[in-house]
């Protein structure tokens, strides 16, 4: 989703992510991110990191065979942190740029190393859209899930058979 940010995708994720979620899938968090993991067809972790750096609530790490999404344990608003995240993915961001990611963990001294090694502009543009649109998602995600959770059990689980 480089480029203008459109919320219209955003809103389509959701569905989507909503559609595919099985009628007991669609009342947790937890359901979905197992929704996600079955759609994408790889296994899709959320852990708990206590060390993640000053300022950072969670992080969507890519492996060669699987996904984590690490929540810092001092996180007051883990719920939103998870959403967040699984909006990253399911929204197919790209995540920080390599170099960004290599200056955000090298002495400030081989940031010029890095770049001349790493030839690549460090633009934050794309990725202050990409938070945008994590945000919008979480949002929506939620907001749903906190809707599905109002209603009484029995219209509950026709909402869930309805969407999938």
């Amino acid at each position: 989703m480089v480029g203008v940010f459109n919320g219209s995708a955003v809103n389509s994720a959701v569905d989507r992510i909503f559609t595919m979620a099985t009628a007991g899938q669609s009342q947790s968090l937890d359901g979905l991110v197992e929704a996600v993991s079955r759609l994408r067809g790889r296994p899709l972790r959320v852990v708990e990191d206590s060390v993640l750096p000053t300022g950072v609530f969670g992080q969507w790490v890519h492996y060669r065979d699987h996904d984590e999404v690490s929540v810092a344990s001092w996180v007051q608003t883990r719920d939103r942190t998870i959403a967040h995240e699984l909006g990253h993915i399911v929204l197919g961001h790209q995540g920080l740029p390599v170099l960004e990611l290599a200056q955000s963990v090298l002495p400030t001294g081989m940031h010029e190393m890095a770049a001349l090694m790493l030839r690549r502009e460090c633009g934050n543009a794309a990725a202050a859209e990409e938070e945008l649109a994590a945000e919008q998602f979480a949002s929506l995600l939620l907001n749903r899930l906190q809707r599905i959770g109002r209603k009484e059990p029995r219209l509950r689980s026709r909402w869930g058979e309805a969407l999938g």
